[in-house]
């Protein structure tokens, strides 16, 4: 597969899918080994390298790793959240086109805004040992999350509950990492665009092999 930078967006990570070079190259799944060797390459130390690295040289997507025992999932009415966030889901849930076919039709818009509060793994040039980041995720599976739980379970408050042993409880012992991305109309500002987690520990990972 190859990419083509978008001629109108200045975000370095920003490509385009040449969608005539998509090729099977394997059968079957990849292991979780493989997976994490794919995005551990863009593991930064802190959200505050990522602001320094946009300052310098334009990054506009990276990954952090949070502190395991330093996460807070926080629930709150999506009317609630600030405006830039509410503009962002938005932007996400409505806005939403595919890479290979037309627009799909926009998610029912959410009740409810979730996010993390956090400290860094590696609080490195960053200020959130004093004031931890909180981050709203702006990612489709956790509102897809929220609607299947919704259909599961008979209140709202067993639905939310069972949201917060989720991502509060059980996701964050799977070496728990945040996607950061920067928007094309927001290119200085981080936010929180996916989660990403593995029964594989990228450090044990890149211990292993330098060993071999």
């Amino acid at each position: 597969m190859t990419t083509t930078k978008a001629p109108s967006d200045m975000r370095p990570e920003s490509h385009r899918v040449d969608e005539g070079s998509i090729r099977v190259i394997q059968q079957g799944g990849i292991s979780e080994a493989a997976k994490v060797k794919l995005w551990r390459p863009f593991i930064a130390p802190s959200i505050g390298i990522l602001i320094q690295e946009n300052k310098t040289v334009g990054r506009s997507l990276g990954i952090i790793r949070p502190q395991p025992d330093n996460i807070k999932f926080i629930v709150r009415e999506a009317k609630d959240s600030n405006a830039e966030d509410q503009a962002v889901a938005d932007l996400v849930f409505h806005d939403q086109t595919s890479l290979l076919e037309d627009s799909l039709k926009p998610i029912k818009k959410p009740r409810y805004g979730f996010s993390y509060q956090f400290t860094c793994s590696d609080p490195t040039h960053c200020t959130c040992v004093k004031n931890p980041h909180t981050h709203q995720i702006h990612d489709w599976e956790v509102q897809a999350t929220y609607f299947n739980y919704k259909r599961r379970y008979k209140t709202e408050k067993e639905t939310l509950e069972k949201m917060k042993q989720a991502y509060q409880e059980s996701i964050p012992t799977r070496n728990l990492h945040f996607i950061m991305g920067t928007m094309a109309s927001h290119p200085k500002t981080f936010i929180m665009i996916g989660l990403l987690r593995s029964g594989v520990n990228p450090e044990e990972l890149s211990r292993q092999g330098e060993m071999f």
